[in-house]
């Protein structure tokens, strides 16, 4: 409907007449609610195209408001009234007989079979109708203006907020009243749609819903990498069904939200295994360092993950923090949890932390009484500064964590169940910025806890270890000695040993079987004495079983990764393990030269052996620098396991540097006036183009030690918009000499020019974007400086348009409204859309005569800017007409409407990119 400018008085009525209801944020005014409702079919305006609020409602016209509002079947060949004119003919007839099916509507006069669709329709009888549709429960006492007859209904509906109880219920009910309930009723029971559906992992699915809300969908059938599947699902008592494709593994973005921490976030559900080791980051998987700069800001820094191990949170070490511009890389070491490798991913990271740190909560626990304190910070704060006071008293200050976000606050004793002030001065982030205000003050009330800690799991984590899970921390001391384990008729077999070093919710236990089973099981029980118990002294206070079942191991341990480190305590060659391994010393390693085929054998002992866990690192390594095989013979590490499963002999390729005096980084080279450092080459298109080659970025380079000819090719070392390069990008490189000319390729050039190849199909919008070389180093290991080398240049987006959408206007029923994935050329005119859109009213092959098309033109306002609008002639449907009266798409008369867009279709958008053809969409 044509917007009506002039509701004033309509409004009026309306908000005299209700009660305060909350409507919803997208439609605020009747006119606003007309139109919403409009959109999906509940009401329709005046032939006039207005809507007309201040009007009364006639029966007929809320029985088909009531039928669509609560989706009742529409009847057809059925006349239960016998109005004058109550024919099959008669418009209103299929949504009378629909609410009449219902129980929701009956006639006027029942003995005279009469309906009375033309009458008035009052707000009495409006809600009665809603409260038999609702289904609300009749009130104990009333208090409204309504007959006799409903005043249960009446008062029911201004219970429920729908209806202001100083209406007049006798009197007609207004279209604007009706709107307005109406619009209320569709709020109040549809059920929220999905917005979007997100594959975390092969098996789950993240489904964001129109409200916001969010659920988790397991499936029982595996997703297929790049397969859309449609999957059905229950959600608070509604089906839904939606589709979903599984997308290729990928880092979604990496953010600093402070100065301390480093968010990476993955489309996909992560082996946290493959980032993270002893919740510390594993080198060189994740690289944080400064542009300019070589030192890992993330190096040895703690990492913690989200449910769903989509997102890792990496606290930066000690008194580090990050401030100005960084060069993140995630290598491709990362794996999905379905063993997917997930591509290396490169990015610029700017950090200015100016938000002060604020208490997320303060807590305290106690069975009876405690001297504790712990408070959560919103951010990593400064370990020292702090002066705390609990109850007016001084407090001492302690961290509870590595990603120094929350404290302990020790005090006088404090008793269960009272509240106390608490006053924290000088909390300060790790970019400087001090807590407003200075000092916090808060209250913290001491809960009490009696209950006594639960078991949550007990799992075989090898033939000789078993993982403990409690619902709550637990004294570590409690479980020394107080573990047994039980053979199948309950036969004890010893104590546990603690693996676990510290008080915890997990815990690790050595079995104390001295040998395993021949027969490669053991089935039995995990007794937990029971004066097992919490932190807070609460007990099992009765003995609880659990069963346990051990498989023999027989798998050998594998390497996974060999790297070369520097770093002063464990300079040497890093090996890490598929699981947790001891130093078992047989054979020989040896390091071949990759260039000369020279050998070195590495002396190992115990001694020179350093680590635990899944990493070891083999020391004494002294060799020139250069690309290397390292052969690990069979028996080097074994497994902790009964069997003690060896090593198998492994061959792996490390890159061994040395130190280099040379610390000077490379730069762009402009090899004359007219080739700078950085040339975009992207030309535009042309009418009629319908192929497109690659676009390339060429990047000129100079460093006078050589520069890195790997880190030139490798894509990780440039980004575009702030983001890693497009999938299906690659680099080539020329070696050039200092004027330019290409020669003879070098292994570690002077000067060379890298062509940054990207998929054309890439850019999805013309701009301009912002290409910066980040990664590139020299022989030496010196990294170019990304803040000095960038450039910024437009890119033309080489997407051909592709035809949407096609819908009845909700503010002109004569309106079809078009709707292109992108803008069409502004060139665009009548005649090219009549000769490549095809339109079908009532038919499958016969086309709209072109004649009978009153207009297509371009929106260029509003909502719809740049859709496309199109009237038809009623002689369209009716060749008996005469006039030029405009059709109602909106009509009875009007059943079905496609648009086709013709097969070698020339429209084309505002960068010449011809549309796709042979598309076709319904509109009715």
């Amino acid at each position: 409907m044509k917007k009506i400018l002039s509701v004033a008085l309509s409004t009026a009525m309306a908000f005299s007449m209700f009660a305060s209801v909350a409507f919803g944020d997208a439609a605020t005014t009747p006119q606003q609610k007309f139109d919403a409702l409009a959109a999906k079919g509940i009401l329709n305006g005046y032939p006039d195209g207005q809507a007309h609020l201040e009007k009364d409602l006639t029966r007929a016209e809320f029985a088909k408001i009531v039928t669509k509002l609560f989706d009742l079947t529409e009847v057809t060949n059925k006349l239960s009234y016998k109005d004058k004119g109550y024919n099959a003919k008669n418009w209103a007839v299929p949504y009378i007989e629909a609410v009449t099916a219902a129980n929701l509507m009956q006639g006027k006069d029942t003995v005279k079979g009469i309906f009375d669709y033309n009458g008035k329709v009052t707000v009495e009888e409006v809600a009665a109708v809603l409260f038999r549709a609702l289904k609300l429960e009749t009130p104990a006492t009333t208090d409204n203006t309504a007959s006799a007859w409903a005043k249960g209904y009446a008062q029911a509906v201004i219970n429920a907020g729908l209806i202001a109880k100083d209406t007049n219920f006798k009197a007609n009910a207004s279209r604007s009243l009706v709107v307005e309930t109406a619009y209320a009723v569709d709020q109040l029971t549809a059920a929220p749609t999905v917005a979007s559906a997100e594959a975390v992992s092969p098996t789950k699915v993240v489904v964001t819903f129109s409200d916001k809300t969010t659920t988790t969908v397991e499936l029982t059938t595996a997703l297929v990498a790049g397969v859309e599947t449609t999957i059905n699902f229950k959600h608070n008592d509604h089906d839904y069904t939606t589709k979903v494709t599984l997308a290729a593994p990928k880092v979604v973005s990496v953010e600093a939200p402070n100065a301390k921490q480093v968010v990476v976030k993955f489309n996909r559900s992560i082996d946290t295994d493959t980032l993270a080791e002893s919740s510390k980051v594993i080198d060189g998987v994740v690289k944080v360092t400064k542009v300019g700069n070589k030192e890992d800001e993330v190096a040895n820094a703690n990492v913690s993950f989200n449910a769903d191990n989509t997102e890792a949170v990496i606290t930066l070490p000690g008194v580090k923090a990050l401030k100005g511009n960084y060069t993140v890389v995630v290598s491709d070491a990362v794996a999905t949890t379905a063993g997917e490798k997930v591509p290396a991913f490169t990015s610029l990271l700017t950090v200015a932390d100016t938000v002060a740190p604020t208490v997320a909560s303060v807590s305290s626990t106690a069975k009876a009484t405690t001297k504790d304190v712990y408070v959560k910070f919103s951010e990593p704060v400064k370990t020292t500064g702090i002066i705390a006071y609990v109850n007016g008293k001084s407090a001492s200050v302690s961290v509870q964590n590595d990603t120094y976000t929350e404290f302990k606050l020790t005090a006088d004793t404090l008793e269960s169940g009272k509240t106390y002030d608490v006053s924290l001065t000088n909390v300060t982030d790790y970019a400087g910025n001090v807590a407003n205000p200075n000092p916090i003050k808060t209250t913290v009330t001491v809960v009490s806890d009696v209950a006594a800690p639960v078991i949550k799991s007990v799992t075989a984590i090898s033939d000789k270890f078993v993982e403990v899970e409690f619902d709550k921390t637990v004294e570590r001391a409690s479980l020394v000695g107080n573990v047994r384990l039980l053979n199948a008729v309950g036969e004890s077999q010893g104590t546990f040993r603690v693996v676990t070093s510290d008080n915890g919710k997990k815990f690790t236990l050595e079995t104390p079987l001295s040998s395993f089973p021949s027969s490669g099981t053991f089935t039995g029980s995990v007794l937990f004495g029971a004066t097992v118990k919490d932190t807070l002294g609460n007990i099992l206070g009765t003995e609880t079983k659990k069963d346990i079942t051990f498989t023999k191991d027989t798998v050998a341990p594998t390497v996974t990764t060999a790297t070369y480190t520097t770093t002063a305590t464990n300079k040497g060659l890093v090996l890490k393990f598929s699981e947790d391994v001891v130093y078992n010393g047989k054979g020989d390693v040896y390091l071949i030269n990759d260039k000369n085929g020279n050998s070195t054998k590495l002396t190992h002992s115990a001694s020179s052996v350093v680590g635990s866990g899944k990493t070891f690192t083999l020391t004494g390594v002294n060799v020139p620098a250069g690309s290397y095989s390292v052969r690990l013979p069979q028996g080097l590490f074994k497994d902790k396991s009964f069997s003690g499963n060896e090593s198998t002999a492994t061959v792996l390729t490390v890159s061994i540097g040395s130190a280099s005096n040379d610390t000077t980084v490379p730069a762009l080279y402009s090899f004359n006036a007219d080739n700078s450092g950085i040339v975009f080459k992207d030309s535009q298109l042309t009418v009629g183009t319908s192929t497109y080659g690659d676009i390339t970025i060429e990047v000129n380079l100079y460093d006078a030690g050589g520069l890195n000819s790997a880190s030139m090719q490798d894509i990780n070392s440039y980004t575009l918009g702030n983001k890693g390069l497009p999938a299906g990008s690659f680099v080539t490189i020329d070696t050039l000499n200092a004027s330019g000319a290409k020669i003879e390729s070098a292994t570690n050039p002077t000067y060379a020019r890298a062509y940054v190849h990207i998929p054309s199909s890439s850019v999805e919008k013309t701009d301009n974007y912002e290409f910066v070389v980040n990664g590139v180093t020299d022989v030496a290991g010196n990294p170019i400086d990304g803040s000095a080398s960038k450039k910024t240049g437009k890119l033309t987006s080489r997407i051909a348009p592709v035809f949407t959408s096609a819908v009845v206007s909700s503010g002109s029923s004569t309106e079809l409204i078009l709707g292109f994935t992108k803008d069409l050329n502004e060139k665009t005119t009548q005649v090219d859309m009549l000769r490549d859109l095809k339109f079908f009213i009532n038919s499958d092959t016969t086309a709209v005569d072109q004649n009978d098309i009153v207009s297509i033109t371009k929106i260029e306002y509003g909502s719809d800017k740049g859709k496309w609008s199109v009237k038809f002639k009623k002689h369209a449907i009716d060749n008996k007409v005469t006039t030029n009266e405009v059709l109602d798409l909106n009509s009875n008369d009007v059943n079905r409407i496609v648009v086709k867009v013709i097969k070698d279709a020339k429209l084309i958008d505002t960068d010449y990119n011809v549309i796709k053809g042979e598309t076709e969409i319904s509109a009715k």
